[in-house]
């Protein structure tokens, strides 16, 4: 699997990499296989387990459609370590579950297949998907390399049964109705506002809020502020921008809530984590990924949600409430590997698992990660896991309005290693080793670093198109 240029730093050997990320390596219809040798067998491989769930509800049918067993390959929980192991490793797969932003890390190691054949002879999919995922996070230079997955749009969940009771005691303090911020400035103040002691007993029992904050992720927090003050990352010159005032406020203003004790002191939360902490009634508000709605409902399966009907939800705050909005951050897009012996059966898979009638159920599971990518996903099918159809429908058209004018992740060569420097920066900055300045101005200089190193003119045309899409993408969404 080893391809071209690798620019991960690797400190271990490929095998115990693997086996301290716990990789499980699993075989669906493992009788059928014995019964008849002549199947064919697709490899996928995960960045966890939640991630296979989907292949999993539809494995019987792939088999019994396609002649397709499947063996599923992932680690025990989420990780963002997998490619340390996939760009070391001989091993092949024919499946890649990947985030879209690292679609580049593998077209440098030549390790995808276009799949512009397979794609241009599905027109009517085509035109379902809705057109962040169909223009962004499929396709790069020029050409398709995944089928959208997983939609991630991210939106602000809130305690609706707290705002209600403590309506009033805001008001009074401030003269306005407690409802959903739509700026930072609201949003920093709900949350100083409704982190409570509710039983006198000294402790903080409820947070205002709390944030994806944990290795590789919190440059999210970071992007949502900096992009809604009107931030840009690069000049024309790919030049870096993020040492601005904006820059620095987004830091200083995230720093200034922390240390007001509206969040737990001291977390790091993942998505796992941070789903646990609002779910289990510790916080009032969260901006997380758009599941988020559909496991405040599961009070026995996977979540054991204490908050059930309890929970509304809203666009991401801004810099105003005009400023772009939440949009969709990480998501995953399903790839065949240049190296499957069977391309032609991978794509069967991911066409059929991608498909409406597969995943129009798997977007309102308990068990699964798969949010809205499909324009027809966004008309409630029933009531789905909500409790009435109504309320489905209001979920929908609120992560659609999310994506009308919405933050992407960077796709362009090298953009998830941008993001990752300045992930390592920003943490130095939050728990006090630098100053919001320093961090910016260190994150700067290994951009420009990593600029340099990919060539700057090509940079600079790979950046000018992804501004361009992403204003296509804006103009698209307003026309529907």
């Amino acid at each position: 699997m080893k391809k071209g240029l690798c620019f991960t730093k690797t400190i271990v050997t490929a095998s115990l990499l693997l086996s301290l990320l716990g990789c499980t390596t699993e075989q669906a219809n493992t009788e059928d296989k014995k019964s008849n040798p002549d199947l064919t067998t697709i490899h996928i491989i995960a960045e966890s387990p939640e991630a296979i769930t989907l292949f999993r509800m539809e494995e019987k049918e792939i088999l019994d459609k396609y002649g397709i067993q499947l063996i599923y390959n992932y680690p025990q929980r989420i990780t963002d370590r997998l490619e340390d192991y996939l760009f070391s490793t001989e091993d092949t797969y024919d499946i890649f579950v990947i985030f879209p932003a690292k679609i580049p890390l593998y077209i440098e190691r030549n390790m995808l297949l276009p799949l512009d054949p397979y794609i241009a002879k599905n027109k009517d999919f085509e035109k379902d998907i809705i057109p962040v995922y169909r223009k962004l996070y499929m396709n790069y230079d020029s050409h398709d390399y995944g089928v959208v997955y997983d939609g991630d749009t991210r939106l602000l969940f809130y305690r609706k049964d707290l705002f209600e009771k403590y309506n009033d005691e805001y008001k009074q303090q401030y003269g306005v109705d407690l409802t959903p911020p739509e700026t930072w400035k609201e949003y920093e103040q709900v949350a100083k506002f409704l982190t409570r002691d509710t039983d006198g007993d000294g402790k903080i029992d409820i947070y205002g809020t709390a944030t994806l904050n944990a290795d590789s992720k919190r440059y999210i927090w970071f992007a949502e502020r900096f992009i809604s003050m009107g931030g840009k990352y690069f000049d024309e010159n790919m030049h870096p921008l993020i040492t601005s005032k904006e820059g620095i406020r987004s830091i200083e203003e995230q720093m200034a809530l922390e240390k007001s004790g509206s969040t737990p002191p001291q977390s790091m939360f993942d998505w796992v984590d941070l789903n646990n902490a609002f779910l289990q009634g510790n916080i009032a508000m969260v901006v997380q990924f758009s599941d988020t709605a559909r496991f405040s409902f599961d009070e026995h399966e996977e979540w054991n949600s204490k908050i059930a009907g309890k929970v509304g939800w809203s666009l991401v705050p801004g810099e105003t409430p005009e400023s772009p909005r939440g949009g969709t951050w990480i998501g995953r897009v399903l790839s065949v590997s240049n190296d499957s012996k069977h391309p032609d059966q991978a794509w069967q898979v991911i066409e059929h698992i991608t498909s409406l009638d597969a995943s129009k159920d798997a977007i309102g599971s308990f068990e699964t990660i798969n949010d809205p990518y499909l324009n027809s996903h966004l008309i409630a099918n029933g009531k789905g896991p909500f409790p009435t159809e109504k309320i489905n429908q209001n979920f929908l058209d609120t992560v659609k309005e999310s994506l009308q004018n919405p933050n992407v992740d960077l796709m362009i060569p090298g953009g998830w290693e941008y993001m990752q420097i300045l992930d390592h920066y920003l943490n130095l900055a939050m728990i006090g080793k630098v100053t919001p300045e320093e961090a910016l101005q260190s994150t700067a200089d290994e951009w420009e670093k990593i600029t340099d190193r990919l060539g700057r003119d090509e940079q600079k045309n790979f950046y000018q198109e992804w501004l361009q899409k992403l204003e296509e993408i804006k103009d698209v969404s307003k026309e529907k």
